[in-house]
């Protein structure tokens, strides 16, 4: 035992200038690196990931402005081109981006039946394919009922409920690709004429007052001018994709046909072959 300062015995006390070791744990440098490259990770795909979402939310909040129906929202997200008319009665007061001035367009509507889901997505594609083949116009897919109702919107409107009530759920059934002799009916997909779809044609004609030539339900593929050697290509061409075992099962039609819940009235000026001025007016449910 050593005597220390103030008399007391024992092992010397340690110096305050002795080192005392400190036992780090042996994969502690690796551990801190890991860290800081996952932290590093995170904070550039939280960096990515913002802009994104407020784009998404911007639309989003730019979408539930418009008020419309269900319909009419899923006809703006995916029917090419689309405009949904002003709650004007007047159809010149809708906006449009047509080459043909307003004021010269003369006021005319149609009622379409307009197939949904994949296959209306499938033939929305397929018209916008063909229409930059041959430099047509695109346009939603659908079978007119009824066109060239030359009518004041409100009247159009008022008729259309009168119609809706008198017209019961249908199936529209595809036969094949064909064409036609003018322009907006230059190939097409010809349309069964079933019991439904001929109805619902006949009572159109009957609530609107007008008299046609003979229903040839279609549902279009193509607007646009060409000689017969042309369109005869063009229906080859469509049927192999849409028909055929060539288009490699990628373009064949998805269904043979579409059920028909609602009619739709449009505006459609057929004076403005571009289709940039036509809109959606209203849908009306059927009974």
């Amino acid at each position: 035992m050593q005597l220390h300062a103030r008399g007391h015995f024992g092992p010397p006390s340690p110096s305050v200038h002795t080192r005392v070791p400190v036992h780090t744990p042996r994969y502690a440098g690796w551990g801190l690196l890991l860290g800081l490259a996952l932290l590093g990770l995170g904070l550039y795909w939280y960096g990515s990931a913002l802009p994104h979402t407020r784009i998404n939310q911007q639309e989003s909040n730019h979408l539930s402005n418009y008020h419309l129906l269900p319909f009419q929202l899923y006809l703006r997200r995916t029917a090419a081109p689309l405009s949904v008319c002003s709650r004007s009665a007047s159809p010149m007061a809708s906006p449009s981006v047509s080459t043909v001035p307003s004021s010269a367009l003369k006021e005319s509507y149609s009622i379409w039946a307009m197939p949904r889901g994949k296959l209306g997505d499938q033939l929305r594609g397929e018209i916008a394919h063909l229409a930059q083949r041959h430099g047509g116009p695109a346009f939603p897919p659908h079978v007119t009922v009824l066109g060239d109702i030359e009518r004041p919107r409100e009247e159009a409107q008022a008729l259309m409920k009168e119609l809706a009530a008198q017209v019961k759920k249908y199936r529209i059934n595809f036969v094949n690709v064909t064409r036609g002799t003018f322009f907006y009916q230059c190939v097409f997909l010809l349309v069964a004429k079933d019991e439904g779809t001929m109805a619902a044609a006949a009572a159109a004609r009957s609530v609107y007052g007008m008299t046609t030539p003979p229903y040839m339900p279609h549902l279009s593929l193509l607007y646009a001018d060409l000689d017969d050697t042309e369109k005869a290509k063009v229906v080859e061409y469509e049927t192999a994709r849409l028909y055929g075992e060539s288009s490699g099962y990628d373009t064949l039609l998805v269904e043979t046909g579409y059920e028909v819940g609602s009619l739709a009235l449009w505006y459609t000026p057929t004076d403005d072959e571009t289709t940039q001025s036509w809109c959606l007016v209203e849908e009306y449910p059927l009974s």
